[in-house]
């Protein structure tokens, strides 16, 4: 009774499960912001105004770049931290408020559809913002979320991601085809500002600040593992990643993003140039997919992790993908069905959400609590280095007129995940953080007070 009175009153992470996962799906929630804003709504709008394919794509590559450079993101949370108010949540706060501090930017230059180096600048930044935000919440959850939560927490994370992207995608695609960039945009910014108040209020463990002008101080848990050099930094972390099983995960985070990369960048000139839709019905049915997947993944994907396991429910959603992406390339002439395209972008919705919520708990189990947003964000990085590469992978082939070899790229690189995965058991529970553990010299550090 007294740590659910404290939880209640104080708002502290450690000593309430509830809260650590309403904090999950609030700050992922709002990852979704950004995303749905430039991949989505942004990309759809600028090809219903004429855009071609090699600047839908050339904006999507520019946006998701910040998102395969977390590795420095990771290093320097990792390195840098006002421990006074916990590991993590001075820089989660401050990238929340950078976030819509560039939203509210770009409604004040209120680009045109045709100025995609304007448009590419402002998203560049919201997402450069939002990946520190991302690294500093999943090692947030790496550093206090116990194993047998890690399942429902990273179907929470991004199932809470994929809802953000929904709501924000169709909110922003509706306020875009209706009145403009500038009443958009500022809607948009409403998003990350309202959690940044939320993440003001919490705390990590008892005693912290919850603002630099607060009273409180260090927690002795993270004075005892904080890395205070950037030697043992560096070398915890490539001891952790050079690991065999590490080694062997990285291609499958590598290759996991390229066909939803290939896929924000083509669909909406699929959509729209190809198949005849407006920007408001092609938006529309992106966000309800995504919402969909979202309230999937938050209800069933966490409870079809635990029952199969993350590695066999990730090999029978590849193998899926595979099936879809070879019939895709080989039946161009369905593509102005209706029906094929809504099955389609309702599927690579689902892929997305339920594959990362089987993926999420390996990575987690691999890291070590005092390099966790280094090691972790190193695993993001690479899984989101896919999306840029499936951009360009579009813009080489369906940019120059063979959008067939797009989709026969996507069940190619999906395929070398599969056969990664019949060839390599990855570790069950957490033996793997184990394993990794035993290599560095400061072990698993303290575990965290739970309920």
């Amino acid at each position: 009774m007294a740590t659910l009175a404290s939880a209640r009153g104080d708002l502290i992470l450690t000593q309430s499960k509830w809260l650590r996962l309403l904090t999950l799906f609030l700050f992922y929630f709002t990852q979704g912001a950004p995303l749905g804003v430039f991949v989505y709504a942004i990309p759809s709008w600028m090809a219903g105004n004429g855009a071609s394919a090699a600047d839908t794509a050339w904006v999507v590559g520019i946006v998701f770049l910040p998102w395969t450079l977390k590795l420095i993101n990771g290093f320097l949370i990792d390195r840098y931290t006002f421990l006074a108010m916990g590991r993590r949540r001075a820089w989660i706060i401050g990238a929340q408020l950078l976030v819509a501090g560039s939203m509210l930017t770009g409604a004040a230059l209120n680009p045109a559809s045709s100025d995609i180096v304007t448009i590419a600048a402002i998203g560049f930044v919201a997402n450069v913002a939002i990946t520190f935000q991302d690294v500093g919440i999943d090692s947030l959850a790496v550093d206090i979320m116990q194993e047998e939560e890690r399942a429902r927490a990273s179907s929470i994370m991004f199932g809470a991601q994929v809802l953000g992207i929904a709501a924000t995608t169709g909110m922003v695609g509706f306020l875009l085809d209706n009145f403009g960039f500038r009443e958009a945009l500022l809607a948009a910014a409403l998003v990350p500002f309202m959690v940044a108040m939320f993440g003001m209020v919490i705390r990590e463990r008892e005693g912290e600040r919850r603002l630099p002008w607060s009273k409180g101080s260090s927690h002795p848990r993270n004075i005892d593992i904080q890395v205070d050099a950037w030697s043992p930094l560096l070398k915890n972390s490539f001891l952790a990643l050079v690991a065999p099983l590490s080694l062997a995960l990285l291609p499958i985070l590598f290759l996991r993003a390229l066909p939803f990369g290939g896929g924000e960048s083509y669909h909406p000139i699929l959509a729209q140039q190809v198949a005849g839709w407006t920007i408001s019905e092609y938006t529309s049915l992106i966000s309800t997919a995504q919402f969909s997947a979202g309230v999937g993944a938050l209800l069933v994907a966490w409870w079809i992790v635990d029952k199969l396991g993350p590695q066999r429910s990730f090999m029978i959603l590849v193998s899926i993908g595979i099936a879809a992406f070879v019939a895709m390339g080989l039946n161009q002439a369905l593509w102005t069905n209706t029906s094929v395209l809504v099955s389609l972008f309702y599927l690579m919705e689902f892929l997305a959400t339920f594959g990362a919520a089987a993926l999420i708990p390996i990575c987690m189990r691999m890291c070590n609590p005092a390099v966790a947003a280094t090691q972790f964000t190193i695993y993001m990085a690479c899984a989101n280095f896919g999306r840029p590469l499936g951009a360009s992978l579009s813009g080489m082939t369906a940019g120059l007129g063979n959008p067939t070899y797009l989709y026969f790229g996507m069940a190619a690189g999906w395929a070398v995940i599969l056969a990664i995965l019949f060839m390599v058991r990855f570790p069950k529970g957490s033996e793997g953080l184990h394993d990794v553990a035993e290599e560095l010299a400061q072990g698993e550090g303290i575990a965290p007070r739970v309920d």
